[in-house]
């Protein structure tokens, strides 16, 4: 009975009337910046964190490390979206404003109120239109240590396996940002980054293990600059990609069709959908114009698409055509707030 259950489970599967297709698209950036801001200014409001213990252990000897990581972090951090604005062609000026009073980034209170007042004071003292802070820039991490084994030469110089110790770091590190936007009072983006870092070293004790690991540093600094160019990334269009679905069963043209699709001539597949607008079958009919809606999506005209998934669904009853206008209708939206975006 089981398999009986299964040969129809693959039947109905391999006897879908549909088929994928994969389409490219752009999509707007998720942080809307208004057209008023031009030259913004950088700080760093973040607090080195206390991670000090008054011991000899590795755990206290990586705690002395990790604000060293830290201090570098952040500035590499800072680096990495300072370079990222200066290629945005939106914006005028950029600054990293390291000299501010520490009275003035004090403008955030412990009751989550914001001083935009403050605020204000910065964007006119330094001729800026919008501050980008740094909120925080934390790193944390855990260590474990495991025995193993390793080769290592003896006094003839001949290696032999000797028993090791095995330190494991994974370092978390956190990453946060803010937009703040004094003329509009409002913070346009509030967004973490976490990124996690693994690094490994084998010794015949915890300090030789310790001491084996290789590039720690230079890897914390490097993934802290692609931090902070991610998030200056984040202000920008993007490309990505939708899976559309089309009828490619039901008469011998959509067969046809289907052929012609899976072999690259999307042109030929567009006539014999086009074709099967004339069948007698209203089912079919409701297939070719829900394929027509594929065919003017995949041109680029949204407009149309619209108009066919919605004659799909109206005049023939197609039950995903509904479904697939929703998404035009979404995409279309999208599209608009791009247009904004691109425009100067």
């Amino acid at each position: 009975m089981r398999l009986l259950i299964l040969g129809h489970l693959v039947l109905i599967v391999a006897c879908s009337p549909t088929k994928s297709i994969v389409l490219q698209t752009m999509e707007p950036s998720p942080v809307h910046i208004s057209k008023n801001i031009k030259r913004i200014g950088i700080i760093n409001r973040s607090q080195p964190s206390d991670q000090l213990k008054d011991d000899t252990s590795i755990n206290s000897v990586v705690a002395i490390e990790e604000q060293w990581l830290e201090e570098k972090g952040r500035s590499a951090a800072l680096t990495g979206l300072f370079q990222k604005l200066l290629k945005d062609s939106r914006f005028q000026s950029v600054n990293i404003l390291d000299s501010i009073p520490q009275e003035l980034m004090n403008f955030e209170m412990e009751n989550d109120s914001i001083s935009w007042a403050m605020i204000n004071d910065i964007c006119n003292t330094y001729d800026v239109d919008a501050v980008f802070s740094m909120s925080f820039f934390d790193t944390e991490t855990k260590v474990s240590l495991k025995k193993t084994s390793m080769m290592q030469p003896n006094l003839m110089r001949v290696k032999v396996k000797v028993k090791a110790q095995e330190i494991t770091l994974e370092t978390l590190i956190e990453n946060g940002w803010r937009i703040y936007y004094p003329k509009g009072k409002k913070i346009i983006d509030e967004f973490v980054l976490n990124n996690q870092i693994v690094s490994t070293g084998k010794g015949e004790n915890p300090w030789e293990a310790y001491r084996a690991i290789e590039g720690r540093r230079d890897t914390l600094v490097k993934q802290s600059k692609v931090a902070g160019s991610n998030y200056g990334q984040r202000l920008l269009p993007y490309e990505d990609s939708v899976e559309r679905q089309y009828y490619a069963r039901g008469s011998q043209n959509l067969d046809m069709a289907h052929t012609f699709m899976e072999s690259g001539d999307w042109q030929g597949a567009f006539q014999l959908w086009e074709k099967e607008l004339e069948n007698t079958n209203p089912n079919i009919v409701g297939r070719a114009c829900y394929n027509m809606a594929v065919r003017y999506e995949i041109n680029g005209d949204l407009d149309k698409a619209m108009e066919w998934a919605s004659k799909a669904h109206s005049d023939y009853n197609n039950k995903n055509a509904l479904a697939y206008l929703d998404k035009l209708k979404y995409r279309s939206s999208q599209n608009q707030i791009l247009e904004k975006q691109l425009s100067k």
